[in-house]
């Protein structure tokens, strides 16, 4: 009244009022028909009513008996009948029935989903119910006289009333009224300040705001979340289609959870069913688009719901689903989340192998099919993936999309090969990642983004927890005064851009600071202290160390500390490098370090069950991405990371559970300012905008760089077929290609494919591009093997850059045509040894008759080089002659200016050379350490001497200067170590009766190069 207090019954009406504006017809309590047994939940008259307008042929008692049917769901529990009903509801049930003595059969619904206006739409609001207490729900909203959604309103205007209260009254309901969730779909739950829907039985936690009416605008203002509500999600339509197709009870084995979709999830999808069918049409471009939805917001679910509606929709005649990623343990994660939701998607499939994958995809009927990008491999002898179906209908989802349709193997690898087995597929991405951060043209290859949720709104609307940042770095237990920038370096280094070797000596260098036995001692007692102050009973925690063997000390540390919790470690074996104690069962667990597959899922559930006494794991790449644990809220990092992949890993803790308030990022290595700018990239939209470049013009570049490339070889071999030649033939073939491109060749043909692979990157998902991916394939392979032939400081390994560290580091170590067919240059140059054991007279002799004559002289020079380094690697400037010496004999055989058997003359001489020093040190005793010294004072001309007495000298002079090394020890400030050295070596010289400028020189020389040879002591020991 005008002037009167607001109360909560005000709330009531004007929600009734909003949904009478959808329209729904309101009905109070007190007018509907008599209602004799309060007990009953159920409007019999309104269900019976549309049961005979829609199955009109059923006679009165076929109506009676099919409303029992649907009416009285089987179960011991709420929950399982509520799970028959709703199975009932969307799927419908066979209905048998007599006439005249014949029995027919129909398929019968409560719901007429097809044509909404069949269905009676009615609101309710204090309707009494009588169940084990006699309870008022403030609205229930009834379709065709089935209680299928209940609000429960608090008054906006009562500052005690709040929403956790009416959450309470809810879950009391379930026990008081069990009888009205037999048929819940969800409920809505509001105090004026949030409004919030989520399913009867689930914690609070897991109830979310509707945020959206058309999905393209958030509405983040509270003031108007009952009408965001009402207006987004009860339009008749979409509540109907929310009801089928966004509701699914999810089945593991062990428990059964029902999820309803948030609103992102919602309209994410639906515009990707939209666009699916715009792409599969016969006009299409087969492009359906990019869904990013940031980690922890649910995007596995948002791929169920889509594959269960392209499933069933009749305008894609029974189509095949494709859900391909690039891990396995990513496709385990997903493949289980598909299995347990069985009752939307029904069975779905696994690829187990190729074979088993190409089985799959020729059969007709559709399905839903999960396989790793690898699977799509090719067999021997087969130069180009077999098609496998043509149909239009075959939807390919790639998850994490900017890491699984480039492919970084030669010529496109599986992602072509994908793509030609299915050539009227049509492909959705999903990913986590912003568009920008993919590196790749994501959008040019799948089509355009489709919908956007970013890190804050995902924060915003409690979809995930907020993370928080805590810096906690140990200083580094060294005084190198450069240590500062090196750590640096590799912080702002450690996802792109720097040289390989650079990188990988950084990364080794600050691997062994961040591993010293002080450093670990004092991380693991502030992980526990910090553990055991900030996780509650039942929260968990991930730590990230830079290598196993941090992973495996800080482990041990963490052990001897009392009161640590049960710890395990994550990584992943190396059969060849695992130290014994590793495989071996570890006190205080039943697992060792090195766990088989069915081990880590024993650790993987315990982390996940809140219950379960494991409190924390240790890991170094595994389970940073694609894992859900949500009772982890704290991520300890000593690892350094940056971009995706640091985001990725955050995520790990920003799943909402019961009572979680937030995440926590606990930073012991310094990735506050990679943090930052992934953050900001992450919580800017995605990175959308205009593209980078126009396709036209990525493809005149490509073919522009191509024909540089072709430029190098014959115009008359054949780019496309070799691959089908047998194998000893193309083994040979591309020896032949090599051999043309040695010498001045190779390094203007290394540059010009560079090039080419680039430009390559943005067009090879293009039909005519694909055309080419063995022409590409081959200039890939001979630059390759050209790089590995060049070696260091001549424009091979050395100048590679971490932008190509995965493609390089693949190739290097898998030089093939295929993944597991090494090619095997010094057999085709038919030296059957890798060694130098051939160089000889005889060899010299036989020389001219033999093929490959450039490529056996280039392996040879580098056998020869590296024999070099191992023999002189203490004597600097006998290694330098040498290698110059072979160097120039080798251009001048380029330069035409000496033949081959001059360059076989020299490499023996330099052999010889190498070979006496190899039995003199033998003959002397000599390690490999000692040589250097030896020759500096044999280099003094002491002829008194004999080499018996000298090398006696050496042995005294090392062994005296080892008991006086220590770490660190030619820095200046410890100039007391340097000086104990100096002296260790004059008095050893002094006792052998050395003295005057004899003794000033050879101290001098001895320790100059001790400096040298042990500057990493006790490394270098």
């Amino acid at each position: 009244m005008p002037g009167g207090k607001l109360y909560e019954s005000d709330f009531e009406e004007t929600t009734i009022e909003r949904l009478q504006k959808q329209g729904y017809q309101y009905i109070p309590a007190s007018q509907l028909q008599i209602r004799t047994d309060l007990s009953q939940v159920v409007l019999w008259d309104r269900l019976e009513m549309f049961l005979r307008h829609r199955y009109p042929q059923l006679p009165t008692n076929a109506i009676q008996a099919l409303t029992n049917l649907f009416t009285d769901p089987q179960g011991t529990t709420w929950q399982l009948r509520n799970q028959r009903f709703h199975e009932m509801m969307v799927k419908g049930v066979d209905f048998g029935y007599e006439v005249g003595g014949e029995t027919k059969y129909i398929h019968a619904y409560p719901i007429d989903w097809d044509n909404v206006d069949s269905n009676d739409f009615v609101v309710v609001n204090q309707l009494d119910i009588v169940g084990k207490m006699a309870r008022r729900p403030d609205i229930l909203i009834y379709i065709n006289g089935l209680p299928l959604v209940v609000f429960e309103l608090k008054s906006p205007f009562k500052e005690n009333a709040t929403v956790e209260d009416a959450y309470t009254q809810i879950t009391n309901y379930t026990y008081d009224i069990t009888q009205l969730f037999n048929y819940n779909t969800f409920a809505v739950i509001a105090d004026g300040a949030q409004t919030l829907h989520g399913m009867p039985g689930a914690p609070i936690d897991y109830f979310t705001a509707w945020k959206s009416i058309d999905g393209r605008t958030v509405d983040n203002n509270i003031a108007n979340s009952m009408r965001t509500l009402v207006e987004g999600l009860f339009p008749k339509e979409r509540l109907l289609e929310y009801i089928r197709d966004f509701i699914v009870f999810m089945d593991d084995g062990k428990q059964t959870i029902k999820i309803g979709a948030k609103y992102h999830q919602y309209f994410g999808v639906l515009f990707a069913v939209e666009q699916a069918i715009r792409a599969t049409r016969p006009e299409g471009d087969r492009r359906i688009g990019v869904i990013w939805h940031t980690q922890g917001s649910g995007k596995s679910i948002s791929m169920l719901f889509f594959s269960a509606i392209l499933s069933r929709h009749p305008d894609l005649n029974n189509p095949t689903i494709v859900v391909q990623v690039d891990r396995n343990d990513l496709d385990e994660q997903l493949y289980k989340t598909f299995v347990a939701g069985f009752s939307l998607v029904g069975h779905v499939k696994r690829a187990d192998s190729a074979d088993d994958l190409r089985d799959l995809l020729k059969n007709e009927a559709g399905q839903i099919v999960f396989s790793t990008i690898e699977k799509f491999r090719l067999k021997d002898s087969e130069a180009e993936h077999p098609v496998l179906s043509e149909r239009r209908n075959v939807i390919v989802i790639a998850d994490e999309a900017h890491r699984t349709q480039y492919g970084n193997e030669q010529g496109g690898g599986f992602a072509v090969n994908l793509r030609r087995a299915l050539p009227n597929a049509s492909f959705i991405g999903f990913t986590g990642t912003p568009i920008s951060f993919a590196g790749r043209d994501t959008e040019e290859l799948f089509g355009n983004v489709i919908h956007t949720y970013d890190m804050l709104q995902a924060v915003e609307d409690k979809a995930t927890v907020p993370i928080y940042y805590e810096s906690r770095l140990i200083p580094l237990d060294v005084n190198n005064e450069d240590i500062d920038e090196d750590f640096k370096g590799i912080i702002a280094e450690a996802d792109s851009g720097d040289e390989l070797d650079q990188y990988k000596a950084k990364w080794a260098a600050l691997e062994k600071v961040v591993g010293t036995k002080h450093r670990l001692e004092t991380l693991a007692k502030d992980i526990l202290r910090h553990f055991s102050e900030k996780a509650s009973s039942k929260e968990k925690a991930m730590v990230v160390c830079m290598s196993r063997q941090i992973c495996v000390d800080l482990y041990d540390e963490l052990r001897k500390l009392p009161g640590c919790p049960y710890i395990e470690v994550i990584f992943t074996g190396d059969v060849s490098k695992d130290p014994k104690g590793w495989r071996e069962v570890q006190p205080g667990s039943k697992y060792a370090h090195i766990k088989s597959n069915d081990e880590r899922e024993e650790v993987k559930a315990k982390l996940k069950d809140p219950e379960d006494p494991l409190k924390m794991v240790i890991v170094r790449d595994m389970w940073l991405t694609g894992f859900d644990a949500p009772p982890v809220s704290i991520l300890y990092v000593d690892k350094p990371m940056k971009g995706h992949n640091l985001m990725q890993a955050i995520a790990r803790v920003n799943r909402v559970f019961p009572d979680k308030t937030g995440g926590i990022v606990v930073d012991y290595i310094g990735i506050a300012t990679a943090l930052k700018e992934a953050t900001q990239r992450y919580t800017s939209g995605g990175g959308r905008g205009e593209p980078t470049y126009d396709i036209e013009q990525a493809v005149e570049v490509f073919y522009t760089y191509l024909q540089e490339v072709r430029a190098f070889l014959p115009g008359d071999i054949d780019t496309i077929g070799w691959r089908v030649l047998p194998k000893v033939d193309r083994e040979d073939w591309l020896a032949e290609r090599i051999n043309e491109l040695m010498g001045d060749k190779a390094e203007p043909f290394i540059l010009a494919q560079k090039k080419l692979a680039k430009a390559h990157l943005l067009v090879r998902h293009l039909d005519e591009v694909i055309e080419r991916a063995n022409e590409i394939l081959l200039y890939d392979i001979l630059a390759t093997q050209l790089k590995k032939l060049q070696g260091p400081g001549q424009g091979g390994r050395g100048s590679t850059t971490q932008g190509d560290l995965e493609k390089q580091i693949t190739q290097l170590v898998h030089e093939s045509v295929e993944a597991n067919e090494p090619l095997d240059l010094f057999k085709v140059a038919g030296l059957e040894r890798p060694d130098l054991s051939i160089l000889d007279e005889a060899f010299l002799a036989d020389l001219q008759e033999k093929k490959h004559v450039d490529l056996r002289l280039k392996l040879l020079q580098k056998l020869l080089e590296d024999r070099i380094v191992v023999i002189f690697r203490q004597n600097k400037a006998v290694s330098k002659s040498l290698l110059e010496l072979l160097e120039k004999t080798i251009a001048e055989y380029h330069g035409n200016v000496i033949q081959a058997a001059d360059v076989i003359r020299a490499m023996i001489e330099i052999k010889k050379k190498a070979d006496e020093e190899v039995k003199k040190r033998s003959d002397l005793g000599l390690s490999e350490e000692e040589a250097a010294f030896y020759d500096i004072i044999q280099a003094r001309g002491m002829e008194a001497f004999d080499n018996k007495f000298i090398a006696d000298l050496v042995h005294k002079i090392v062994n005296a200067m080892k008991t006086k090394f220590q770490p660190d020890w030619t820095s200046p400030h410890r100039q007391e170590i340097f000086s104990s050295v100096q002296t260790a070596v004059k008095h050893v010289l002094m006792r052998e009766k050395i003295k005057g400028d004899q003794l000033r020189f050879l101290t001098e020389a001895i320790v100059e190069q001790a400096k040298e040879q042990y500057k990493n002591w006790p490394l270098d020991a």
